[in-house]
């Protein structure tokens, strides 16, 4: 028993930790873009609900931390709320009395606007890029070679025609530079087919394969469904890498580029309908994969002598690790062209360049209204998903 409320308070500190880090850095970007420009930011909030703590800084916004740790927004003068919907009365107000107009959001010219809007989105690949380069310093990567050293009997890769020695050249167009990169393809496309190129004996050889769906061990001690291949890698074809000081931005990039390749490619076949809704996680599927990243991390390996602070210190890059994912991944959805979100914003702002005029506030106001239900029902799947996850878990 108190072993699990232990495991269970770990996996509440990992999620406040992953998502605030996220969040903050994200609302950050927003932030200082608009202190660049000249915009007043009223508010800067860790999350919603009750004010736990609150101050004001020197430039007069007021930072606050609230009870529920599931987000966070700034509020520039002219806002009516956290989205960033325009307050009609407080704009007339200041656009009347033209005291501190020009500290407003909304009376800035639209680059300066896009700009600001843009900065959060941009501020989480940048944090994803910092954290994979320093992952590549402290830890490196393990780097198996795109080899096949084993194919399943009666599996889509034996259908497929793959062979034990096969080396994938490419996936679906794209260099296959590790066997890494097959599993992630081949995990988000169950029902899809993949056209692989191998070369086999000095020969390129064109194969498509279609993973099949299975419920699989997720190495959380979960599981969840994803596409099926059948194929091993190639024993031997395993090397450490580790990353100098010149090198690790690379890396960051490269990894950074090949994360959100992969949701984003995602995203559009969900769009297309060409791609399930059950990969879809929420703050729940957050919180119980940063639980069970902190809590796997920390526990020894059967048979290891680890002490205290090398499983702390592996807890962090841990984590650290997921906080690259998931930062990727917010910047992604928030470029979405839904008007609650950032990518809702930046289309009003490009309609009003090329219309020379900004979309009426009540046009606004609607489209918020619809973005937020389209939100909603999304995190509504997502909820549902990630139960789903937790009583295949726990019962």
């Amino acid at each position: 028993m108190i072993e699990m409320f232990g495991a269970g308070l770990l996996s509440i500190a990992a999620f406040v930790a992953v998502i605030s880090f996220v969040v903050v850095i994200h609302e950050m970007g927003h932030l200082y873009a608009g202190r660049l420009f000249g915009v007043h930011a009223e508010v800067f909030s860790i999350g919603f609900g009750p004010t736990l703590l609150r101050w004001r800084d020197k430039t007069g916004t007021a930072w606050r931390v609230a009870a529920l740790p599931l987000g966070g927004y700034v509020r520039f003068r002219g806002d009516e709320n956290a989205a960033s919907a325009p307050d009609r009365d407080a704009l007339q107000t200041l656009r009347d009395s033209r005291e501190d107009a020009d500290t407003v959001f909304h009376f800035k010219p639209v680059w300066q606007r896009a700009i600001i809007v843009a900065a959060g989105p941009l501020a989480n690949f940048a944090l994803a890029i910092v954290v994979f380069a320093a992952l590549g310093m402290a830890r490196g990567e393990v780097v198996t070679a795109p080899m096949v050293g084993s194919v399943q009997p009666g599996s889509p890769a034996e259908v497929a025609g793959f062979e034990v020695g096969d080396q994938v050249v490419s996936i679906n167009g794209s260099p296959a530079r590790s066997f890494t990169q097959i599993s992630q393809a081949v995990m988000v496309r169950p029902g899809q087919t993949i056209r692989f190129v191998v070369e086999r004996d000095g020969e390129d050889v064109v194969l498509d394969a279609t993973p099949r769906r299975e419920v699989r061990a997720d190495g959380l001690g979960g599981e969840r469904a994803m596409g099926f291949l059948g194929v091993g890698s190639g024993i031997g074809q395993r090397e450490q890498v580790r990353y100098s000081v010149w090198e690790a931005p690379g890396y960051g990039v490269t990894r950074t580029w090949d994360t959100a390749s992969m949701i984003g490619e995602y995203m559009v076949r969900l769009v297309t309908g060409r791609a399930s809704l059950e990969m879809i996680n929420g703050p729940i599927g957050i919180a119980t994969t940063a639980g069970q990243v902190a809590n796997v991390s920390v526990a020894a390996p059967p048979g290891a002598d680890m002490a205290g602070n090398q499983r702390l210190w592996a807890m962090v890059l841990s984590l650290a690790a997921l906080s690259a994912v998931i930062s990727v991944a917010l910047g992604l959805m928030n470029l979405l062209p839904i008007p609650v979100l950032d990518g809702g914003h930046l289309v009003y702002y490009a309609y009003e360049a090329v219309t020379q005029r900004a979309p009426s506030l009540a046009a606004q106001e609607i489209g918020f209204r619809i973005g937020v239900g389209l939100v909603l029902t999304l995190l509504v799947v997502a909820t549902w998903n990630d139960l789903s996850y937790l009583r295949g878990l726990f019962f």
